[in-house]
């Protein structure tokens, strides 16, 4: 990829994300994306890590929990609508990106796992959560 396409790329991503609700399906492609990575990082970790039982019905478990959290965050998207002043959009910002970062973290804990060193996005992660933890 030469530098002419990637600057292409990065406008093709602004004008897709120029309204709110384009915005707002943007990030929960961004999540649909980072959970697809997490099941298929978990898999590796248990298939690599002798230390870690590969088990079927936890990954079809694993699955059926993406799905169902999905179709919730799906489903508040008109809810979110419903409330006044555009605080149920400023909600369900703070919903996805909040779920976003979850994934993020259990996709290092499976980088972790496979042998990686996580230190330096484990730091990135660690911004996020409180100082009283």
């Amino acid at each position: 990829m030469n530098k002419l396409e990637a600057i292409n790329m990065f406008e093709y991503m602004r004008e897709l994300i120029k309204t709110e609700d384009a915005r707002i399906l943007f990030i929960l492609g961004v999540i649909c994306i980072a959970m697809a990575i997490d099941f298929l990082s978990g898999t590796i970790a248990a298939k690599i890590n002798p230390t870690i039982e590969f088990k079927s019905k936890a990954g079809i478990d694993g699955i059926l929990r993406k799905i169902t959290s999905v179709i919730l965050l799906v489903f508040f998207i008109p809810i979110s609508v419903l409330v006044p002043n555009n605080i149920g959009t400023a909600l369900l910002y703070t919903l996805y990106v909040g779920y976003l970062i979850m994934e993020l973290q259990s996709i290092l804990e499976n980088y972790k796992k496979m042998g990686g060193d996580d230190s330096v996005f484990q730091r990135f992660m660690d911004s996020f959560k409180k100082d009283d933890e």
